[in-house]
């Protein structure tokens, strides 16, 4: 111990005489420090106290994870229906351009039902007047010459009269049958029935009509045997020809519209387009019609496909080469090499021979080539404008309609060298269309025809399984 120690550091016994006194029970609460007690904690209360404290930020994470992808959701769902909003815009102006389209086209309808009428009444007068001519002379002895050459002339006039009236009320018919389909059509895309009615404008009687009866004096009767003719052929618009023999009808009615009445005799005619248009099928289906419903000759000549395989193709769809009882020969090139084994020359030479060889024997009236490329290949030389122009004139001397198939570009063929287009009598084209939605329509027009007024517009057309149908289409362009 030390000199000023009070308390013995071992025992802790006091060492002053007078020790002070040591508080006892509550007395000591006011000296002792309170200290928390400490005991350790379990490690699943701290991991559960530490996951009491991260769960806020994980619900926030997960909280926003949600939001954004609700965000993203809503996103596409906005472009979604801003994508159908103009779609919808775009198919209304499409609708709205359609019905300006066929409300042209009836106002054109109206006019010309308003022009036929008038035609009618114009030849019913020249037809009037012809008779007041004959009953004149009837009064003059010295004028029977006159009578018979009138009367026969108004045989004659009234036959075409009646020709002429056919072939109106026929082109009105597929007129008004064109607009009731395209009708159809525009109701189909709107959902809703669309009642259109026509009624022709009332026709004013023409002047001819109109003048008072008089008695008709020797020149006038003189004129009148004169003119007539000119007068009639005037109110045709073409010179009066007996259509038997100009024109070889296709027997389809809507397509003999767009050609401009059919093919005339003698005419080469190419049909063009890509693969997939029909071009083979609608070649087949001409001279199949042509075949059996006016017993028209043909031969069809494959020079890519076989025979059996085309003539298979063609049953399927309605076009039994049997019901032609013999009026179309279906030819290929295996049949060539079979025919011509010992013949000198060429393919090019070796073909002409025998397809003159053929009319010789069983002279046909239509004749098709598919296809003209391959005929080209065919040639031991190179195939210039003038050798285009020898094998459509090797065709006319034959004097048969000739369908030719190619298969380029139109705008390539427009500019080949070789002037297939130019040196052609006809030109009609095929082509694939596709729409904005995703749709592949078959198109086709009549882009010339010598010596008819042929309807140069693009139709759409199907083939239903037995025959084609064509209609004006309801929208202008495609791809």
């Amino acid at each position: 111990m030390k000199p000023d120690d009070n308390q013995c550091f071992r025992c802790g016994e006091s060492l002053q005489d007078n020790p002070p006194p040591v508080p006892k029970g509550p007395e000591l609460a006011h000296l002792v420090t309170e200290r928390p007690e400490v005991r350790p904690m379990a490690s699943r209360e701290v991991a559960h106290e530490a996951s009491e404290r991260r769960s806020p930020v994980k619900a926030a994470r997960e909280q926003d994870r949600h939001l954004e992808r609700k965000e993203h959701e809503l996103a596409e769902k906005e472009k979604a229906i801003v994508a159908s909003v103009e779609q919808l815009e775009d198919d209304t102006r499409s609708l709205e351009d359609a019905i300006k389209r066929f409300d042209r086209d009836d106002e054109e309808m109206r006019e010309r039902e308003n022009i036929l009428k008038q035609r009618e009444l114009q030849l019913e007068s020249l037809a009037n007047k012809l008779e007041e001519a004959i009953s004149q002379l009837e009064t003059k002895p010295d004028a029977a010459g006159d009578i018979e050459r009138l009367k026969q002339l108004s045989e004659d006039y009234s036959t075409r009269i009646g020709e002429e009236r056919k072939r109106q009320k026929a082109q009105l018919d597929r007129d008004i049958e064109e607009r009731l389909e395209r009708l159809k059509n525009l109701q189909a895309f709107m959902a809703a029935a669309a009642a259109v009615s026509v009624t022709p404008r009332e026709v004013e009687e023409p002047e001819a009509v109109q003048e008072e009866r008089r008695e008709l004096t020797e020149e006038e009767v003189a004129q009148a045997v004169a003119q007539l003719g000119k007068e009639l052929e005037g109110q045709f618009g073409t010179p009066l020809q007996h259509p038997e023999t100009a024109v070889i009808s296709t027997k389809d009615e809507r397509l003999d519209f767009i050609l401009g009445g059919g093919i005339p005799v003698g005419h080469v005619v190419i049909v063009n387009g890509p693969a997939g248009t029909m071009k083979s099928t609608l070649s087949y289906y001409i001279l199949h019609r042509a075949a059996v419903k006016s017993a028209k000759r043909s031969m069809y000549f494959s020079l890519e496909q076989k025979r059996d395989s085309l003539i298979r193709q063609m049953e399927r769809i309605g076009m039994s080469l049997k019901d032609t009882a013999g009026g179309m020969v279906v030819v290929d090139m295996v049949d060539l090499r079979k025919a011509t084994a010992n013949e000198p020359g060429d393919w090019r030479a070796i073909m002409m021979r025998y397809v003159r060889n053929v009319h010789a024997q069983m002279p046909f009236d239509f004749f098709v080539l598919d296809s003209l490329e391959s005929f080209k290949s065919m040639a031991q030389f190179e195939f210039t404008r003038e050798s285009m122009k020898d094998l459509f004139d090797w065709f006319k001397e034959l004097k048969i309609t000739v369908l030719v198939i190619t298969e380029k570009p139109i705008d390539i063929l427009y500019q080949s060298v070789q002037g297939e287009t130019y040196l052609a009598d006809g030109v009609v084209e095929m082509q694939m269309k596709e729409f904005d939605d995703a749709k592949v329509y078959r198109w086709l027009r009549c882009v010339k025809m010598r010596g008819m007024q042929n309807d140069p517009r693009y139709y759409a057309f199907y083939h239903t399984g037995t025959e084609f149908k064509f209609s004006l289409p309801l929208v202008d362009s495609g791809k």
